[in-house]
């Protein structure tokens, strides 16, 4: 008898402590999924309610429609600086793409927008270079469609930050800058 209930204590004792590591679980991606929904909305604004956010161990899924390809790129390196996020998946999906999917001019389009990116990278490197010298191989740059977004190290300083943030702003073609921290 003794032994028995010896068993089913020990048996529910397990089970109270399984539950409890899959409610710290997903306690835990909630957290995650509440902090990445907060920077999205934070760094992209309106754009960021069309972004359905899913989190499973810390793997961020991003779903939904944008209206812009700089949404859909900036939205996943925004989800990867929160703290908690391992992976992210981005399967944003652009409104032209979705409305008109075999159009060959908005292939032709993209490829023309991502060439112009990535000669404003090229850009924003050589800006900052000239403004931070060698401490601005440091900082992490992405552009899309005149967006960009300045990836730093926690520990930069503020004025650091400013004197970059000063120094792509002052570029054509630049309508937004963006600073999010890296992880470490």
């Amino acid at each position: 008898m003794k032994t028995s209930k010896w068993i089913i204590s020990l048996a529910a004792a397990a089970f109270l402590f399984t539950a409890g590591a899959a409610i710290a679980d997903d306690k835990s991606d909630w957290l995650v999924n509440r902090d990445v929904k907060h920077a999205l909305l934070t760094k992209l604004g309106a754009d960021a309610l069309r972004i359905d956010v899913n989190t499973s161990g810390g793997n961020v899924n991003l779903l939904g429609t944008v209206g812009k390809r700089e949404t859909k790129e900036l939205a996943s390196t925004i989800a990867k600086s929160v703290k908690g996020v391992h992976l992210v998946d981005n399967d944003l999906e652009l409104a032209a793409t979705v409305n008109n999917p075999s159009t060959a001019g908005a292939a032709a389009a993209e490829g023309e927008a991502e060439i112009k990116d990535a000669m404003m990278e090229a850009t924003i490197r050589w800006a900052l270079l000239d403004s931070l010298g060698s401490e601005a191989v440091k900082v992490g740059t992405e552009a899309a469609s005149g967006v960009v977004t300045l990836e730093f190290e926690q520990d930069w300083s503020g004025a650091k930050r400013q004197e970059a943030v000063a120094a792509v702003k002052a570029l054509d073609g630049v309508k937004k800058v963006v600073t999010v921290d890296k992880k470490s």
